[in-house]
């Protein structure tokens, strides 16, 4: 886990731009020409390569060697490429067969070849396909010990060969800088050395299916606050996609993978249930997801690719996320980059989608194992639905620093601080970068223009359900605003700007009526006056100006979020007035009290005149509110003295 510290620019990459949440701004990924792209290499570096693989290199005295790619169409084996020479090696674009240092071709297969069958292996989770999603080292281990994460698909349900798979995420290692790995194992669960790691909730399927599992993973190794590694594994789900992610603590095997499922590492890698790691709001189909840590940036970067859109106009793109600490998995909304996007089609051969984009992996020279800096690569396979012609390509990518750009991470019901808002209601908005730095304040008297509520201050504006809210207080981590008179959907969009930036919208639950009391100094007294004016609550709380109320007094209660009264509220108005008519009720004791009148008195805010019932004991005492079946906030008190 990396420091909580989150830095939100604006990121550029090369010549387009795309708004990241945490305030980034990613203009354009460049083609390098086009030529295409046998594998690559880099000091340590992940790269994905054609079909659904990654390469893991080392350097060697200026050469890089490669240590996987697919060199056998359609069947995927893995085998090991080398820089031919030193120069050819750092441009990251010609390698050779790495044979002549020791490895085999290819050094690793599956049991069967793809389009068949056989007996011994059709329960076998790896029986048609087993290609290197991951190859990384083991940091607590000596060098040349390798983990690969294993992209394995069994096509032969109840033994007879289908196209649509049943995929998972398999576990090996090498000892010899992969030069041997572990042969196949049959059953469902594999052997010691070779064996499954991740897969569906549904146990593989007996008779015909779709695609369907757990597949196509991304690694990273990261090391926690604790000093401990662990190996994070990014992956899409099937049929449903999504981003996914499982870890495992390193250190003896069998390791033990669980996936994030509500919140925390929680379910087993096999047969666990899983939940989506990004925002739903970003793109429609995401898949192919991979993890790296930008060490400029502070904040770990995810790549992925996305597919949308109606089949006659079918369009995929790649966008991004970024986290904080994979300890919470708190990743931003998946943001379009710019320009990446390239029409797609699913082949009818069942195998995949025709897309210029597929499986995009970053990389930058220099940096360790699975990081990035400001510059590098992104490298991608231009996926095609005849196997003999797809290429693997790069582009490169920039980052440049912006200006920060709000974030929303919270919006409630100002009093209580219920998750429900309403219209004509005071709302709490937090978050970070909301407002100019050591800028706080409330609105002025010459912030009014027209005697209407203000709609910015000092240049942040906030909008609900695109129309613009009234702002009372700003600071750089919470906004408090009224909401617009209008009614709500159930789900509203709530996004702050700030000088122009608009943050990424945030989506809040609505209804009719948000009911809360104003209180006291943040609670729990409620606020309340005598008819003379006077505070109402204990001696103690504003000694000289508080005094309890009496049994049979009635007293004015202050509220918020009521909903409409009798007459409209006209937008921006600094006058509002009208009754609720039925009023609510209100309990003191538990015991119903009369109430007299409810209604407006003042922009958003709610006046109960409420006789206090005359067998109520002395002391404090709870006092609720319920309106259109809604109750106000727990806890409140109003304190009682015959």
């Amino acid at each position: 886990m990396r420091g909580s510290c989150r830095l939100r620019r604006v990121l550029t990459l090369a010549s387009f731009s795309i708004e990241m949440h945490h305030a980034f701004l990613m203009r354009g990924l460049q083609h390098v020409g086009q030529h295409l792209m046998v594998a690559q290499a880099g000091s340590g570096w992940l790269a994905k390569l054609v079909s659904k693989e990654y390469a893991y290199a080392t350097r060697n005295g200026g050469a890089y060697h490669l240590h996987r790619f697919s060199c056998d169409m359609p069947c995927h084996r893995p085998c090991v490429l080398g820089g031919s020479d030193d120069s050819a090696a750092r441009s990251l674009k010609t390698f050779t067969f790495a044979t002549s240092l020791g490895y085999n071709f290819p050094v690793l297969t599956s049991p069967v070849s793809y389009p068949k069958c056989n007996p011994t292996y059709d329960t076998t989770w790896d029986e048609n396909y087993a290609a290197p999603g991951s190859v990384l080292q083991d940091p607590t281990l000596p060098a040349g010990n390798l983990i690969m994460l294993i992209d394995a698909e069994q096509h032969c349900p109840g033994g007879v060969w289908q196209s649509p798979f049943y995929i998972s995420v398999g576990f090996a290692r090498s000892s010899d800088n992969g030069k041997t790995w572990p042969a196949p194992e049959s059953g469902a669960l594999g052997g010691p050395g070779r064996h499954p790691i991740l897969q569906s909730p549904e146990p593989q399927p007996t008779a015909p299916h779709g695609n369907l599992g757990d597949g196509i993973p991304a690694g990273f190794v990261d090391k926690s606050a604790s000093g401990d590694y662990y190996l994070y594994v990014a992956y899409t789900v099937f049929p449903s996609s999504g981003t996914r992610v499982a870890r495992a603590k390193l250190g003896a095997d069998p390791l033990t993978f669980l996936k994030w499922y509500n919140g925390s590492f929680s379910q087993p890698g096999i047969g666990g249930l899983d939940s989506a790691v990004t925002p739903s709001a970003g793109c429609t189909y995401p898949e192919n997801p991979a993890i790296s840590y930008n060490d400029d940036l502070g904040l770990y970067l995810m790549i992925l690719k996305c597919l949308g859109g109606p089949a006659s106009a079918a369009l995929g793109g790649w966008y991004y996320s970024t986290a904080t600490s994979l300890d919470l998995e708190d990743w931003t909304a998946p943001q379009l980059i710019q320009n990446s996007q390239y029409p797609w089609a699913t082949c009818t051969t069942g195998m995949g989608q025709d897309f210029d984009g597929s499986l995009p992996s970053t990389l930058s020279p220099g940096a360790a194992p699975g990081h990035t800096k400001l510059t590098g690569y992104i490298f991608f396979t231009h996926i095609t639905c005849d196997l003999t012609t797809r290429q693997f390509l790069s582009r490169t990518f920039t980052i440049v620093a912006g200006p920060p750009v709000p974030e929303v991470s919270l919006v409630a019901n100002a009093e209580g601080e219920s998750h429900t808002i309403a219209p004509n209601t005071w709302v709490e908005i937090k978050g970070s970068d909301l407002a100019p730095g050591g800028d706080a304040r409330i609105w002025q008297g010459s912030d009014f223009v027209n005697n209407q509520m203000p709609t910015q201050l000092d240049g942040v504006s906030v909008t609900v359900n695109g129309k613009p809210a009234y702002l009372y207080y700003i600071s750089p981590t919470q906004v408090n605003i009224l909401t617009p008179p209008d009614a709500l959907p159930g789900s509203v969009q709530v996004q702050v700007s700030k000088n122009g930036i608009a943050g990424a919208p945030y989506t809040a639950v609505a209804k009719v009526a948000s009911p809360s009391f104003f209180v006291f100094n943040g609670g729990p007294y409620v606020a309340a006056v005598h008819a003379n004016g006077s505070l109402i609550g204990p001696t103690s709380l504003y000694p000289g100006s508080t005094t309890p109320a009496k049994p049979g007094e009635t007293v004015l209660l202050y509220a918020n979020g009521f909903g409409p009264a009798d007459l409209p509220v006209t937008s921006g108005s600094i006058v509002q007035s009208g009754t609720l008519a039925p009023p609510p009720v209100i309990k003191i004791g538990g015991v119903a009290a009369t109430v007299p009148f409810a209604g407006l008195v003042a922009v958003g805010q709610y006046q109960f005149n409420v006789v206090v019932p005359s067998n109520t004991p002395d002391g404090d005492q709870t006092i609720t509110a319920t309106y259109s079946g809604l109750s106000t906030q727990a806890g409140t008190l109003i304190t009682i003295q015959h």
